[in-house]
């Protein structure tokens, strides 16, 4: 199994793919099922499948499987939903430890004259076993600035994200994102020296992740095509170091 990758293709068949008990850390922030929608300097741009939750079928007990004994597991939702999510992975095998809230400062839209203004979001804090924390006992409500959305309408800052990584891994740990955007998770785990694996549907954002981390995105998910741009960041689970391959389709995901 191949860490420090992005997969441009379907998560849901990637997930499949990848071992029992192989990863340390899940951190996501999946379609809300809201059909968000925000204005991105010019243009706007919808989340791909944000009015369909049925992921949430399949990928639960596929994050089950794949985490390690006394792991957590970290999931961004909304309260539009927060119960269907709560219920699913509940249903999956997953204990709800916590609620964290990530207080956003500054001001969301949404209907200006007959709502209150929209500052935070909930991070689900689900575990299989009992992980233990190895870094500051944050509170489970966090201040922490939206920055700007700038590569993705819902781009989570790299530092909240560093958060939830320190707490519950150790350096050369993998954590998967299976919804990776604009490769903020991966971003966050090379600054500390985490391992990540990821899976991103939109090719345009796995550009802008590999711009991001300047190195290489795989775009040949089904072994279709590749970025040439190459690193020697990615190892294997041995700790060995090798150069990106131009094409890793399917098949070699084992």
């Amino acid at each position: 199994m191949r860490t420090d990758v992005i997969y441009n293709g379907d998560c849901i068949q990637g997930l499949k793919r990848l071992p029992d008990n192989s990863v340390d850390l899940v951190v996501t922030d999946p379609p809300y099922g809201i059909n968000y929608l925000e204005g991105m300097v010019d243009e706007k741009k919808p989340i791909q499948n944000d009015d369909d939750l049925s992921f949430l079928n399949i990928i639960p007990k596929e994050f089950y499987r794949i985490l390690k004994d006394n792991s957590a597991c970290m999931v961004f939702c909304s309260y539009h939903n927060v119960s269907v999510f709560i219920d699913k992975f509940k249903e999956a095998k997953f204990e709800l430890k916590n609620i964290i809230i990530w207080y956003k400062k500054k001001k969301g839209m949404g209907d200006l004259y007959g709502n209150f203004s929209p500052r935070y979001e909930m991070i689900l804090f689900l575990t299989k076993g009992r992980p233990l924390l190895k870094d500051t006992r944050y509170s489970n409500v966090i201040l922490f600035d939206n920055g700007g959305n700038k590569n993705h309408p819902t781009e989570k800052p790299v530092g909240l994200i560093q958060i939830l990584i320190k707490s519950f891994t150790d350096e050369n740990k993998i954590v998967l994102d299976p919804f990776m955007g604009s490769g903020t998770t991966a971003k966050a785990c090379y600054e500390l020296n985490r391992r990540f694996i990821g899976f991103e549907l939109d090719p345009e954002y796995c550009e802008i992740a590999r711009k991001r981390l300047k190195q290489k995105v795989i775009m040949g998910f089904f072994g279709t095509q590749a970025n040439s741009t190459s690193s020697s960041f990615n190892k294997d689970l041995t700790g060995n170091s090798e150069e990106f391959p131009q094409i890793l389709p399917l098949a070699e995901l084992r």
